[in-house]
């Protein structure tokens, strides 16, 4: 039951990340390399993008696609950090920190897609601050999001398990030599409750 637990939160929390980075990790397919400075309006762009391709609503998009993204906007250096809490039934609540690379990430990613069900989302920035030369940025938001995960139960069954959460994140962004928008580092705190229903 308790490796069941680890992979529940481990793939939920893949999801949060995905989404709470949207500002600083994905942009928009016609915007590549177009640039010249970060603006809150395009980190607002690229926070919606993610949204979309985390979502699951961008159908054009496969693994091979989504992993390119990533690595063409993550610096190599790049290091997502996060403290993630969760409960489950009448069980003491569980404490779990995660300090991952960049590749480490992406690949948390894909497998928080691949077990999330039915899962909507909606993110708030709460603060985007530029720098004056435009390079670089720090962006916080908020995600709250739902959905359903399969696990097993005591008796070896599969069950569908309604899952809730909510993630702040703190980002570092930057813009590459080559005008592309990378994030170069982000510290993330995420609280997750498995309920019987929405």
């Amino acid at each position: 039951m308790v490796k069941t637990v680890e992979l529940m939160g481990l793939a939920t929390f893949n999801i949060f990340v995905a989404l709470t980075l949207s500002a600083t990790v994905l942009s928009g397919a016609n915007k590549e390399n177009t640039n010249s400075v970060l603006t809150e309006s395009n980190i607002t762009t690229f926070i919606n993008d993610v949204a979309t391709i985390s979502g699951g609503l961008k159908t054009d998009m496969d693994e091979h696609n989504i992993v390119e993204y990533f690595i063409a906007h993550m610096t190599k250096e790049g290091r997502v950090k996060a403290s993630i809490s969760y409960k489950m039934d009448n069980q003491d609540e569980q404490q779990r920190d995660m300090d991952m690379g960049r590749m480490d990430y992406i690949s948390h990613i894909l497998q928080g897609m691949k077990t999330m069900q039915k899962h909507e989302t909606k993110t708030r920035i709460d603060y985007i601050k530029v720098a004056e030369d435009g390079k670089s940025a720090r962006v916080v938001t908020t995600n709250y999001e739902r959905g359903i995960m399969p696990t097993e139960d005591a008796f070896g069954d599969m069950v569908a398990m309604p899952v809730l959460g909510t993630s702040y994140c703190e980002q570092n962004i930057v813009l590459s030599p080559d005008r592309v928008i990378q994030m170069d580092g982000a510290e993330c705190t995420t609280s997750i409750s498995f309920e019987e229903s929405f």
